[in-house]
């Protein structure tokens, strides 16, 4: 079977489940597992890195776990991926980071590595209370990443614990250009026991959630419930050739999930449910992307279900897949946490105009801020000097006119 190149494709890749926190949503932490099932490091490298580099030569892998710097093969793992040509993302507790461990990283992928800290709150006590450490403890492995100019972002998974303080964690990740990637709390793995004290509501997303992140542009990537133009959207990656396809729900078409024991998910929320697509022990990667029902069907956004299949933005947003599978049992169904109640595809959002204008801000920023500008890179010359034809001509990243 001939595989379909990506220009864009990111492989959250659970390595392991043994982690040193104790998080209490933590979904990796399930009954029935031992590390004895874990994919091998050849396993990892044949099942899941060289297919990677099979399906975009310029793909990602996120290392993750549980705690991935908890595998002993930790390095040479992050030494092949670069002996690929992939980037790393290394998502981490970082209570096994210190300088040294940052060198032995910079060395193993070249500096082709980001890191993922988890940040759920600015504010010491909402932090421990989620996280098990201060958000001292973070901001400083920050602190050594620019130190040592390697790239980070932070991950903000959000629960009803950490609302009160939402507003004032995504002021000051804006406030600071940091990167953002919220994750909505799901009741997988030990987060089904904490699932009624933990999950947010519709009202929530509307009264607090959305206006935390909508003004935050460096927050854009797999963000639902999402409101930018289409159109504006369609001719701006037609003109400067972005690779990754858009910004909202990313499950099964520029994200997967692959568990420390080989299944495959079209997103990381729905390892270890019912929605998993195989294994890449038995069947290839590549061939799973193209051939399981799940997958071919999420990469369609006009597939999804109920008011998301009226939806005006259905391609750009397309809700999350995730969100809607642990309300539903069907992750075509419509996202359960979305306020929006369009009549039809002509149906405009109030915020659209807002978050266009913060959609020109976010490619502005990936377009000229290492290691992203790399990332995002378009793959013809051609394509990114129109990129930076753009920033110069554009005020801050801004549209001239709306569509």
């Amino acid at each position: 079977m001939v595989t379909q190149q990506r220009p864009f494709f990111l492989c959250y890749f659970e390595t392991t489940r043994r982690c040193d926190v104790g998080c209490a949503y933590c979904m990796t932490r399930t009954e029935g597992h031992t590390s004895a099932e874990e994919l091998t490091t050849e396993e990892a490298k044949r099942c899941v890195l060289d297919e990677v580099r099979k399906i975009c030569p310029q793909g990602l892998v996120a290392f993750s776990g549980g705690e991935f710097l908890l595998r002993d093969d930790a390095l040479e793992l992050l030494d092949y991926a670069r002996g690929l040509g992939l980037y790393s993302f290394v998502n981490t507790s970082g209570r096994r980071l210190d300088r040294a461990r940052f060198s032995e990283i910079r060395r193993a992928t070249r500096n082709r590595v980001i890191f993922g800290f988890s940040l759920d709150s600015i504010d010491g006590r909402a932090q421990e209370q989620t996280k098990g450490c201060t958000a001292d403890h973070v901001l400083g492995l920050a602190r050594m990443c620019d130190e040592a100019r390697i790239g980070y972002f932070f991950l903000v998974t959000i629960t009803k614990h950490n609302l009160a303080t939402l507003p004032k964690t995504m002021e000051f990740l804006r406030e600071h250009n940091i990167p953002t990637l919220r994750s909505p709390f799901v009741p997988r793995g030990a987060g089904r026991a904490v699932a009624q004290e933990m999950a947010f509501t519709r009202d929530d997303m509307r009264e607090v959630i959305h206006p935390a992140l909508r003004g935050n542009p460096l927050s854009y990537i797999s963000y639902c419930p999402f409101f930018a133009s289409p159109e504006y959207m369609e001719k701006l990656w037609r003109e400067l050739r972005i690779p990754i396809a858009t910004l909202g729900c990313q499950a099964a078409r520029g994200f997967v999930g692959i568990s420390a024991e080989g299944e495959l998910a079209p997103c990381v929320h729905l390892l270890d449910s019912s929605v998993t697509c195989g294994n890449v022990r038995q069947t290839p990667l590549s061939v799973l992307l193209e051939t399981d029902p799940t997958m071919v069907a999420l990469r369609d956004g006009s597939r999804v279900k109920g008011k998301c299949g009226r939806c005006r933005y259905k391609h750009s947003c397309r809700g999350c897949r995730a969100l809607a599978y642990y309300a539903t049992g069907d992750c075509l169904e419509a996202d359960p946490a979305c306020f929006f109640e369009p009549v039809d595809e002509s149906t405009r959002s109030e915020f659209e105009e807002a978050q266009t204008r913060n959609v020109a801000a976010f490619v502005r920023f990936i377009a000229t801020r290492a290691p992203w500008n790399v990332i995002f890179r378009p793959a013809s010359f051609r394509a990114r000097l129109n990129a930076l034809l753009w920033t110069l001509t554009t005020a801050e990243g801004r549209p001239k006119a709306q569509p």
